[in-house]
């Protein structure tokens, strides 16, 4: 119902003939699109941050938090607040600026995830609120970044006069693929370095410690490092609103001229 209701609401553009770019010309204008490659490095950081939690959560409620059985309702209440707090970060988005709720998101998370090496064995109600916090962060990193990507590709759009969406979202989605296979390839292969093998009884203190840094310090650095490169992110409301009205501009501009050569 939802794709029928869209196919009947949402109208067709005109389309407008424009020139091919050519291939190095096309790559050097991306290349310079400095407001995507800031966003797309801290896309890739950031969810390097929340997939190494995902990879060890339910190493770290079994053998950190000795707490196998809270697994499953620790992860529904996760996601769940993760899917409750997007309407926020939406409402706060038009307040603030999609990127400056993103950067709030992200310290929230940072300062949160910090305080996990403090829990031991049965600390589950902690880690229940812990679960609420982070878990509603990730309703922003859920919705924020891909609404953003939008952006950088209508400023894209504006240089070149095309619209090149394809190009932008196969980048993303390589970047979205790439950030879990180096959580996983990162996490295990560091995990059996330091000595754990799965067993409780069988793995030292190190490599208990190696876990829980793995599952909370990693991914609070991660996205320290991704803030950082987002800060002061240049598109802003305002910004976006003037690169809409200079593409309507072009296009009617060129409609315009098709029209004209068609009646000629």
């Amino acid at each position: 119902s939802a794709v029928a209701l869209a196919i009947s609401r949402v109208p067709e553009g005109k389309p407008v003939r424009t020139r091919r770019l050519a291939g190095r010309v096309g790559a050097r204008v991306l290349y310079r699109n400095k407001p995507f490659r800031r966003l797309l490095g801290a896309y890739l950081l950031n969810s390097i941050a929340n997939g190494l939690p995902a990879t060890l959560f339910l190493l770290y409620v079994t053998h950190s938090l000795a707490a196998p059985g809270w697994a499953g309702p620790l992860l529904l209440t996760y996601f769940a607040c993760g899917v409750a707090a997007i309407p926020l970060w939406l409402r706060l988005s038009t307040v603030w600026g999609k990127h400056r709720t993103w950067i709030a998101a992200m310290v929230m998370a940072t300062a949160i995830f910090a305080t996990v090496p403090l829990l031991g064995a049965g600390d589950v109600w902690w880690f229940l609120l812990i679960c609420i916090v982070t878990g509603a962060a990730l309703g922003a990193d859920l919705t924020l970044p891909a609404s953003m990507q939008a952006d950088v590709v209508d400023l894209d759009t504006l240089k070149t006069g095309q619209a090149r969406t394809g190009i932008y979202f196969a980048l993303w989605g390589i970047a979205t693929k790439l950030a879990l296979a180096l959580a996983v390839g990162l996490a295990f292969p560091l995990l059996e370095l330091a000595g754990f093998r799965g067993e409780a009884e069988s793995s030292s203190e190190a490599a208990l410690l190696a876990l829980v840094l793995l599952y909370s310090l990693a991914p609070a650095c991660f996205k320290a490092v991704a803030i950082f490169l987002f800060a002061g992110y240049p598109i802003t409301a305002d910004c976006q609103k003037r690169i809409r009205r200079l593409i309507t501009a072009r296009q009617g501009s060129a409609l315009k001229k098709q029209s004209e050569g068609a009646t000629a």
